[in-house]
């Protein structure tokens, strides 16, 4: 019998524990601009009413899946670090920026086997992420993998109390033809291709605008966003991970800025595992 098609397995809250948690953590589709962009890290969903408080307990790894061209499938583990069962589910969307926004679409390219678990506390849950209907691609296709910790069902009213669930995303990358998953670099590695990029930048006051397009066939991470003016004073402002640009795509972030910039200076980031910053192509700078 042929596999059916991946299906998105909706969330159908019926207890008013539920109903709650459905306000709280709503539908993937209904995110958008930075709030999208914040997938990248474990989003708490919060529901109950006041009493007592239980941490999320739902563990995922790894944190970013790679399929080579011919590669059928991939592994991703669920862990209960809890002393109670939970309950998780997996839903892939296919991961797309448009006009400088993130967009989750509804995806049959990619498959969860199961999308559905209950785990024991201590235990862990195999999930096989499976190719389905990835076409063909000169660029690297581009998913996000979501996994939610699902709220308990409803306990007695005098019982009420407080539940943080986790929401994990995970990056996934289908790599085009020909094209091999990075490996670790064994020595010194040369600085991912600043040209690229292109893009623009524009602050006022205590905020700037960030648009940047990728014209490569892979994915570019970018994080470590710093300021140096003309006169080599250095002012950081994202010192961490800001978001990717993906391969043919464009993003836009809006940026809150420590302090107001000198006119003149270049923008600097860190691109992929590279060691070191590189000054961004970008209009609206000195470079």
């Amino acid at each position: 019998m042929p596999r059916p098609a991946a299906m998105w397995i909706p969330w159908s809250p019926q207890s008013p524990t539920e109903r709650r948690a459905a306000m709280c953590n709503p539908p993937l589709g209904r995110l958008t601009g930075n709030r999208r962009r914040r997938f990248s890290a474990a989003i708490l969903a919060f529901v109950g009413a006041a009493g007592h408080a239980g941490a999320g307990n739902l563990q995922v790894e790894p944190i970013l899946l790679e399929f080579e061209h011919t590669q059928p499938a991939q592994i991703l583990w669920l862990s209960n670090n809890g002393t109670q069962p939970l309950r998780a589910q997996v839903r892939i969307h296919q991961w797309q920026q448009a006009d400088g926004q993130e967009q989750l679409l509804p995806s049959n390219a990619l498959v969860a086997s199961p999308p559905m678990s209950e785990i024991a506390p201590g235990q862990r849950q195999l999930v096989r992420i499976v190719r389905e209907q990835v076409p063909p691609s000169a660029r690297e296709q581009a998913f996000r993998l979501i996994v939610d910790e699902l709220p308990e069902p409803a306990a007695p009213t005098s019982a009420g109390g407080l539940q943080f669930l986790l929401r994990h995303s995970i990056p996934v990358f289908v790599l085009p033809a020909g094209t091999r998953a990075p490996q670790p670099p064994a020595g010194k590695a040369a600085n991912t291709d600043i040209g690229l990029l292109q893009g623009s930048w524009r602050a006022q006051g205590r905020s700037a605008s960030l648009t940047l397009h990728n014209n490569g066939t892979g994915r570019i991470r970018i994080s470590q966003v710093s300021w140096l003016s003309a006169d080599g004073r250095r002012v950081d402002i994202t010192p961490g991970l800001l978001g990717y640009v993906l391969a043919g795509q464009q993003m836009r972030w809006t940026l809150s800025l420590p302090e107001a910039l000198a006119a003149h200076g270049t923008l600097h980031a860190k691109l992929n595992d590279d060691t070191s910053a590189q000054a961004l192509p970008l209009a609206g700078t000195d470079r």
